[in-house]
């Protein structure tokens, strides 16, 4: 039901307030950075902290409208604003937050001295907001746009990289494909339904088979049912690449692994969770009628991506972000079987294991963060140059040329050992020498002495993904599966048990390194900033005592999924 005038513009203050405040941010940024008065200042950490308030304005204005206003519509049903919009809003915005605290350290080491980090961070955060409150295809299609766009850029933000800027081709490429896939989808069930609203376009359609489909038949190949039932299928695409599903997961590891690592942090949480939330309201208001259709397609997604994440980050032997890209698929694949589980216990398992979800990842990458060495990885290894050459297999091999400076045996060991476990494209990843590259796993070799309070952190941390109880990885995957049963998912969740199983291997290994190898040599660490100390202490305290009191958090997670 409509409301008056006062509540269309009233009701969206929270994100006309963020644009308005993007949009002067820009401006300062421009005109203080470009004043030769005032010698060209540099605006990063300054805007960085404007970005910081901005949110927290965000998220106090977020609070009192739903104090105000529990549930609403705007604009033609265009966007709604009910429990579920208010509560997933409330989680990007936080989770956007903590990113842009993860950052600053990070800003100034790497000397990524643009302004722009944040204002693409808070466009990205406004767009997730419209998404999540989206009730219309097109107007999804605009917020998810504008979710992604700034992300291009944020990938290859770190211009001296050539990784970060592979990163970020590679993920426009990718994602202008899959938005005009998903847009092409959006077109067919317009012209099959005569509609853009989730409700209307589900109710069209409510009963209908996909048996009803024969493409033999000249007179029904290009009937509406075709049409509908095709850009289902489309959307559906779509809204996987968003997710990084298999199989259309390609991008994920290049991308996380060549972004910046604070960027990479924000692309685990904030754009998947926008993109599960809307996933959510439209599989369960459009298109639950044909529900054992789709369901299908998710389950095997699901169970592909559990399966091809937990064995492509096995086969991680060293870069810490591609272990975790991987990780991130397996996890996604995790969270699809709550959509496909097609009950409210699926729903709410999703949710809760979202929030579980993103508390691990961001103690995941703050860990990454702190992997600072006082010393250089081409210093630790003694190697000062390198070059390609092509040998008589046609395989690409590496050869070297050293300058050991000292006869030193764990000198000669760690040389050695670089030589013979590095693959020519991690080696061109070592050269450039940026936090959290592919050093990360190696750099967990003895932390336990040099930083036993960081240790027992990656402990926690791995033990909750690998889904070890009572750890609040366990109680997030238990109500997972258990709503996966109850929607008679058995296979799906036996594959999940097995896979859990299997991956504990690659988590556990980590751990062994931090704790019992036998390194001559310590990797001594550098400081690392009070926000990633804040952001490490809340996040493994939140994870070793979640199953103690989950009640609150159930509740929460019970009351936005009743509303769909």
């Amino acid at each position: 039901m409509e409301h008056f005038n006062w509540f269309l513009w009233g009701g969206s203050l929270v994100e006309f307030f963020m644009l308005v405040s993007i949009v002067a941010l820009l401006l300062y940024g421009v005109w203080y950075s470009t004043s030769p008065f005032l010698r060209f200042p540099v605006l990063a950490i300054n805007t960085l902290w404007h970005g910081v308030f901005i949110l927290s304005i965000s998220l106090w204005l977020l609070w009192s409208r739903f104090s105000l206003l529990p549930s609403f519509i705007l604009f033609k049903n265009n966007l709604i604003y009910d429990d579920f919009s208010f509560k997933m809003s409330i989680i990007l915005v936080t989770c956007t937050i903590v990113c842009l605290l993860l950052s600053r350290d990070y800003l100034v080491y790497e000397k990524v001295n643009v302004f722009e980090y944040v204002i693409f961070i808070l466009l990205s955060c406004l767009g997730g907001c419209w998404l999540v409150a989206s009730y219309d295809f097109f107007t999804m299609y605009l917020a998810i746009e504008l979710l992604s766009l700034p992300l291009y850029a944020l990938a290859s933000i770190k211009s001296r990289s050539l990784l970060s800027t592979e990163a970020g081709l590679k993920y426009f490429i990718l994602g202008a494909f899959s938005s005009g896939v998903f847009l092409f989808g959006v077109s067919l069930i317009y012209f099959a339904t005569g509609s853009l609203n989730f409700s209307e376009t589900g109710q069209l359609f409510a009963g209908t088979s996909i048996t009803l489909l024969d493409f033999t038949n000249p007179d029904t190949s290009l009937s509406y049912i075709s049409a509908y039932f095709i850009g289902i299928i489309m959307v559906l695409t779509g809204l996987l690449f968003k997710l990084t599903a298999v199989p259309f997961h390609m991008w994920a590891p290049d991308v996380y692994e060549g972004a910046p690592t604070p960027v990479t942090a924000y692309f685990s949480i904030v754009p998947k969770l926008a993109v599960f939330a809307v996933t959510i309201r439209i599989f369960y208001v459009s298109f639950f009628d044909i529900g054992i259709e789709w369901q299908k397609a998710l389950v095997f997604c699901a169970m592909a991506s559990m399966i091809l994440g937990t064995f492509g980050a096995m086969m991680q032997k060293l870069d810490l972000k591609r272990l975790l890209a991987y990780s991130a698929i397996a996890n996604g694949g995790y969270m699809l079987l709550g959509i496909g589980s097609s009950n409210l216990e699926g729903i709410q398992g999703l949710l809760l294991y979202a929030i579980v979800y993103v508390v691990m990842t961001f103690n995941a990458f703050a860990t990454i963060l702190t992997l600072r060495s006082t010393k250089s990885v081409a210093e630790q290894a003694d190697l000062t140059t390198y070059q390609w050459e092509q040998d008589h297999s046609n395989m690409k091999t590496l050869f070297y040329n050293k300058s050991i400076q000292s006869n030193s045996t764990s000198q000669s060991e760690q040389t050695n050992w670089v030589l013979n476990n590095l693959t020519p494209r991690q080696m061109s990843v070592v050269s450039q020498n940026s936090i959290g590259s592919l050093t990360g796993i190696m750099q967990f070799r003895c932390i336990s002495k040099t930083n036993p309070l960081l240790a027992i952190s990656i402990a926690f941390m791995f033990f909750s993904i690998a889904g070890v109880p009572p750890l609040a990885g366990f109680v997030g995957k238990m109500y997972l599966f258990f709503a996966a049963v109850n929607g008679s998912l058995y296979l799906a969740v036996l594959v999940a048990i097995l896979v859990n199983v299997v991956g504990s291997f690659y988590y556990i290994r980590c751990i062994k390194l931090a704790y019992f190898d036998q390194s001559k040599e310590w990797v001594s660490l550098a400081p690392f900033s009070k926000e990633i100390s804040l952001i490490l202490g809340s996040t493994i305290l939140f994870i070793s005592f979640f199953f103690l009191y989950p009640s609150t958090a159930i509740l929460w997670v019970q009351n936005a999924s009743m509303v769909l």
